[in-house]
């Protein structure tokens, strides 16, 4: 399990590193022992997935990996083509991270990022996973669900806690309530300490799983730049929603 683990996330290194990489440039980036990756990236060059100049002792991808998916994301993003594009203007004109976000059980999933291009900035990992209750990305998908189905969210939540502290759901309820009145959320320092997340719920086609966008970055700047990067996102969903059929 935890090799297989291991794999997937050096697929996720490499998709989002879009350049060649040595073991230890990959190991250091995902925490591997030295050893351990070796032998994985030895064993994906073998089935043909890397490749490997000798010369400067980096590992690139080959085409075959490249076609890893590809199916699976022009069939999801079939109907929903404005999303990457929303991204890509979200951050060029904000700087900041950006997310996509989809529910998976008591978590949210960033199914894609595109990381700040400001010079102080805070990277999150290609593939991350939060506990749903904690996020904006994640709040705002759950306010799309009534109080009944948010309220046995919390309570799975608060049992896989076990003995930490439980997530209050009255007070939650009310945040929910809160969101969807504003039509956003907001968390501030909820996984990564001095960050900031501005989060909003994508237009999506009937039969899509719901998806939300979310704008993150170091919380000093995000504060002072709140108001005008929420103004920029609601302009950009908007204009997504009218896009859609």
């Amino acid at each position: 399990m935890k090799s297989a683990g291991r794999v997937l996330e050096i697929f996720e290194f490499f998709a989002h590193r879009h350049a060649p990489a040595t073991v230890s440039e990959v190991a250091g980036a995902l925490g591997f022992p030295l050893s351990s990756t070796s032998v994985l990236l030895k064993s994906l060059r073998s089935l043909g997935y890397l490749d490997h100049d000798v010369r400067t002792r980096e590992y690139t991808p080959t085409i075959r990996f490249a076609v890893l998916g590809t199916w699976i994301f022009e069939r999801f993003f079939a109907e929903e083509g404005g999303i990457p594009r929303l991204m890509d203007e979200l951050q060029a004109e904000t700087g900041e991270t950006i997310v996509l976000a989809m529910q998976h059980g008591l978590h949210v999933d960033y199914i894609r990022i595109l990381q700040s291009i400001r010079p102080v900035r805070f990277f999150i990992r290609p593939g991350s996973r939060r506990p749903i209750h904690l996020p904006a990305a994640g709040k705002v998908l759950l306010a799309l669900q009534k109080d009944t189905e948010v309220a046995a969210v919390l309570r799975a939540v608060n049992a896989a806690r076990g003995a930490e502290k439980p997530v209050p759901v009255r007070p939650f309820l009310a945040e929910m309530e809160e969101i969807r009145t504003q039509a956003f959320a907001r968390s501030e320092a909820a996984v990564v300490p001095d960050t900031m997340m501005l989060a909003m719920a994508l237009p999506v086609a009937a039969g899509h799983r719901p998806l939300a966008i979310g704008v993150s970055g170091p919380l000093g700047r995000m504060r002072r730049q709140a108001r005008g990067i929420l103004r920029l996102m609601r302009d950009k969903v908007s204009a997504l929603g009218a896009s859609h059929p």
